[in-house]
């Protein structure tokens, strides 16, 4: 049995929220979580888990379980990192075998969200299977970080001085290579790409979130430098904000959490479904659901196929939860003319059409009238726009040429 205290960062700081209990391992792990009683008389009190950790009246004790098939609560797992942060934290443990548990309490600080943990009630403290003391390296720069991530990426003997990199870039979802980083005062993900991108990812990255913005998307500020003669793509984080001299961490859950599914039953889900429980647990499900759809329609124009639940976040604005600034929209190559999203679009489940993402508009709000109207109107100008973007963003000819099967939804008729 592994136990560890739970921490969210409330305006004053962080505040225990309750304790987390796990046991087994592997498929049989699972996991028990109790609220504090005081963290449930704050006036300021919200779910960490909206669905799976409901929050309940004080002084009536309640231990939530784990779903079957759930070692941990989604709510809580999406503070621990993915792919790539799992990826070093391997490396790091060396023969070791880690838990969902250990990948979870090992994460630092740049964590996504407002989550945190600790052994006692002392505060919030990282807890790792591998020795911590007295590591080099607690900073690098953007260069540095380029080095070391492709280190990580080609080599398996790695310098002891580049394990707080781990720290750096444990806390991140998604695969790519990626670390946390500050850059004019502001917190910054830095993501860098992979010898065998077939084409310039972190380039077609920040050209794709330029054209989100062009046409009206909520998306964070993003930048492009050029490090060592290669791209490194950053991303401004939504889940911090300026708070005196430091960052306030903002409450962060993901598409599985508001859904309530296991990270297996990602491609049964839908984005109606996103926009159902944008009504149970948003404050503004309305303005949040026609932004929601505008983005699947976004997806389907560019080919952005890697839409998965956990691809599309939440934060916490004091009253419900509001749809995040949109993230990780890449258009994926592919030469199938019929293509899905990750997730359901319309009548027809995951097909990727603008017809489809119509038919079921009512869902989110939207008369089918209204859902075409807009459709065309932003089938027009990511059709207008998006080469434009994509060559002021610095893409040669031949990428471009490569991409543009990723735009043929561009010319579907409506």
């Amino acid at each position: 049995m592994a136990i560890a205290y739970v921490y969210v960062y409330i305006q004053e700081g962080f505040v225990p929220t309750g304790i987390l209990e796990t046991i087994g391992e592997g498929r049989e792990a699972t996991a028990s979580f109790r609220y504090g009683n005081l963290y449930l008389q704050r006036k300021d009190r919200f779910a960490i888990d909206p669905v799976q950790l409901p929050l309940h009246e004080p002084d009536t004790p309640r231990t939530y379980q784990a779903p079957e098939g759930f070692s941990l609560f989604n709510g809580i797992r999406d503070a621990a990192p993915d792919g790539w942060g799992r990826h070093l934290m391997d490396r790091a443990a060396g023969s070791k075998i880690l838990s969902e548990y250990d990948y979870l309490v090992a994460t630092g600080d740049d964590r996504v969200g407002a989550l945190a943990f600790g052994s006692d009630l002392s505060g919030p403290k990282r807890m790792t299977p591998w020795p911590e003391e007295k590591l080099p390296g607690e900073s690098f720069d953007l260069s540095m970080m380029l080095q070391i991530a492709e280190a990580y990426d080609n080599d398996d003997n790695i310098p002891v001085e580049y394990r707080r990199f781990l720290v750096r870039g444990s806390s991140l979802g998604g695969a790519r290579p990626k670390a946390t980083t500050i850059l004019d005062n502001q917190p910054w993900i830095a993501k860098f790409g992979r010898t065998e991108d077939r084409y310039p990812v972190c380039r077609t990255e920040y050209a794709t979130m330029k054209l989100a913005a062009a046409i009206g998307l909520n998306v964070p500020a993003v930048r492009l430098e050029k490090i060592l003669e290669k791209d490194v793509y950053l991303i401004k984080r939504f889940d911090r904000e300026p708070h005196n001299e430091n960052f306030k961490r903002l409450p962060f859950i993901s598409g599985l959490t508001i859904i309530g599914a296991h990270e297996g039953e990602s491609s049964q889900q839908s984005y109606a479904r996103l926009a159902q429980q944008l009504r149970l647990y948003g404050s503004k499900p309305k303005e949040d659901a026609e932004e929601l759809w505008k983005r699947m329609v976004f997806n389907i124009l560019c080919n952005n196929t890697d839409d998965h639940l956990r691809n599309h976040g939440f934060l916490w604005d004091g009253k419900g939860w509001r749809l995040s600034p949109a993230y990780d929209i890449v258009p994926m190559l592919q030469v199938a003319l019929e293509r899905d999203l990750a997730i359901g679009v319309g009548k027809e489940g995951r097909l990727a059409t603008l017809k489809n993402a119509i038919s079921d508009s009512i869902s989110f709000g939207l008369s089918a009238d209204k859902a075409k109207n807009l459709a065309t109107s932003i089938q027009k100008q990511v059709k207008a726009e998006w080469i434009k973007q994509f060559k002021e963003a610095g893409l040669q000819e031949i990428d471009i040429e490569k991409l543009k099967s990723c735009f043929i939804a561009c010319d579907e008729a409506l």
